[in-house]
């Protein structure tokens, strides 16, 4: 028989499913503050988080720009102001940051954003530094929509709202604004039948790449919390090891060969359902 906390929670996140809510029990405690050899977050930035949203760590430097979906929330967490876009080095001497760590990021803008990011990352730190990455993998996305697997995607669009479709919960991962739910009317759909027909006729990188270049830039500017772009753990490699890493290998949630990085949840806490992880090291 199940549990009275068991029970009330099943049936608080059979209530809550339909908004695209689930409860998780976690605790934001911060209780690692023994892993570093720092007593105070430092003056010149040693553990940078890129893209951070709302993320806070004391001893960690948030860099990311102010948006709307983190409104109030990156309140007092928001150490650096810095637009991944705008293709300007980060504000950190070279080979001075220790621990580098971005989630979900990626998918939110271009290769050359993401290149010149990885990069920036890579002069930043000193050697022997660690920096990880994690965002969706579209390895396993590929396959749910190879099988018909709607339940994989258990989640609402970016504005709260289920696409119906296999096809349209696959698409909203790599290119929202094609969603035939996707409110920009400007923006032309992709149809159910167009997705399938596309992935039978081409390999899926090159399918994904071509659904990706149908975004217009308006799209791309205009709505920050849209997917525009698909990593699996063979892109991200190649795109760590152009940026000059040596060391780069797989990693799982929770299994970052530093310590520092294994704080759950405040690191790799986002889908980890659907994640892809890659570490490198300089």
């Amino acid at each position: 028989m199940a549990s009275w906390p068991t029970t009330v929670k099943h049936l608080l996140d059979k209530a809550l499913a339909p908004l695209g809510v689930e409860l998780v029990r976690s605790s934001r405690r911060i209780t690692d503050l023994h892993l570093y050899p720092d007593s105070s977050r430092p003056t010149q930035p040693r553990y940078i988080n890129v893209g951070a949203g709302d993320f806070y760590h004391p001893m960690w430097h948030n860099l990311d720009v102010p948006n709307e979906y983190y409104a109030g929330r990156q309140r007092g967490r928001l150490h650096i102001d810095y637009d991944l876009s705008a293709h300007l080095p980060m504000p950190m001497d070279d080979d001075s940051v220790a621990v580098a760590y971005t989630s979900h990021v990626v998918e939110h803008v271009s290769d050359a954003d993401v290149e010149f990011m990885f990069a920036e990352v890579y002069r930043c730190l000193h050697p022997g530094g660690y920096f990880r990455v994690t965002c969706p993998d579209i390895d396993l996305e590929y396959a749910a929509f190879r099988r018909g697997d709607a339940a994989f995607w258990k989640w609402p669009n970016a504005y709260g709202i289920y696409n119906d479709s296999v096809e349209q919960k696959f698409l909203d991962h790599f290119a929202t604004a094609l969603t035939v739910t996707h409110p920009d009317t400007q923006v032309e759909k992709c149809s159910d039948a167009e997705v399938r027909e596309l992935f039978a006729s081409l390999p899926m990188e090159q399918a994904l790449d071509t659904l990706v270049a149908r975004i217009p830039p308006h799209a791309r500017q205009r709505y920050h919390g849209d997917h525009v772009n698909w990593f699996n753990r063979a892109k991200l490699s190649r795109m760590l090891r152009r940026a000059g890493f040596g060391e780069v290998y797989p990693s799982a949630y929770g299994q970052s060969h530093c310590p520092l990085l294994r704080s759950l949840p405040l690191f790799d806490s986002t889908c980890p359902e659907l994640s892809l992880y890659v570490e490198c090291r300089k």
